[in-house]
């Protein structure tokens, strides 16, 4: 038997006045999965349904949709009488000539000559309407959409000053600052061995980076028998492009926590005295003139 779709199932069964039932399992070997049912139309099971489930398959539906289709079809001819033959209405006599006064007689060998029908006149046809003329079309133009402004770049982050401790490997930008000092002419070799010697009497050097080193200061723990150990700043150079800023301020207040750690209680200044706006930065400190340093060389 050739295999049959479920629309032509359900329309065989609309045909009979029946209604096909499908399950309604979507997952091939779960309950009645493929089964179906018949009904009428009230509802009432006719094939396939049970309590549980459906049990039908598309042969058996077929097969009674055929079965009840060839059963109606016989019970119809076997209930239905033949109908009688409609007996022939019997033909109208043509009319004499005698009976038609009021018609003309034809002359032998010539028709009788008809008369015409009359057919109802026409209707006046109806003026066409003009059509109307479309608009013309108008083009327009498409709004181009707003262009947004475009954001303005941010402005690049200032660099943070850091402060840390020399080490040997800056000799070569300690000699660059030092350099500007007058009377000063130290190499890298010269700066590095100065800094360790510095180290070694209990000394500190420390430089400030922003982008790259900006400023140093150094510093010596000088033993004295009548004040004491005192911190003495040797050095305090801040490259000019990077003057009042703070720099040697926030390098000053390092130093004085490292003296304090190794014992001092004062600080003070080697300031040349041919540099007066030093001199003017350690009074807006809080320091005081109270000596004058005299210097001269060691003859060898």
């Amino acid at each position: 038997m050739a295999e049959i779709s479920d629309d032509q199932l359900r329309e065989m069964a609309q045909h009979r006045g029946l209604k096909l039932v499908k399950s309604r399992r979507r997952k091939p070997g779960t309950g009645d999965f493929g089964k179906y049912g018949l009904t009428d139309l009230s509802g009432t099971a006719l094939l396939g349904i049970s309590d549980d489930g459906l049990t039908a398959s598309a042969e058996d539906i077929q097969d009674y949709l055929r079965t009840s289709a060839l059963g109606t079809w016989r019970q119809s001819a076997e209930t239905t009488p033949d109908r009688p033959a409609s007996p022939k209405k019997p033909r109208a006599p043509e009319p004499d000539e005698e009976d038609l006064p009021n018609r003309r007689r034809s002359k032998p060998g010539r028709p009788a000559r008809r008369s015409a029908r009359e057919e109802p006149a026409p209707e006046p046809r109806k003026p066409e309407a003009k059509a109307r003329p479309r608009p013309a079309l108008r083009l327009v133009p498409k709004a181009e959409p707003e262009s947004k402004p475009k954001p303005e770049p941010e402005p690049a982050p200032e660099p943070v000053l850091r402060v840390r401790a020399a080490t040997a490997a800056d000799a070569d930008a300690l000699a660059k600052l030092l350099n500007r000092m007058g009377g000063v002419s130290i190499d890298h070799a010269e700066g590095a061995a100065n800094l360790a010697k510095v180290r070694k009497a209990k000394g500190g050097m420390i430089v400030a980076e922003l982008d790259g080193i900006v400023a140093c200061c150094a510093w010596a723990v000088v033993p004295t028998v009548h004040r004491g150990a005192i911190g003495r700043l040797t050095v305090l150079v801040v490259d000019k492009a990077h003057l009042r800023r703070g720099i040697a301020k926030t390098m000053l207040a390092t130093v004085e926590k490292a003296l304090a750690k190794a014992g001092c209680r004062q600080v003070e200044a080697m300031s040349d005295i041919t540099i007066n706006n030093s001199h003017n930065f350690f009074r807006s400190l809080k320091f005081e003139q109270t000596s004058y340093r005299f210097v001269r060389s060691i003859d060898e």
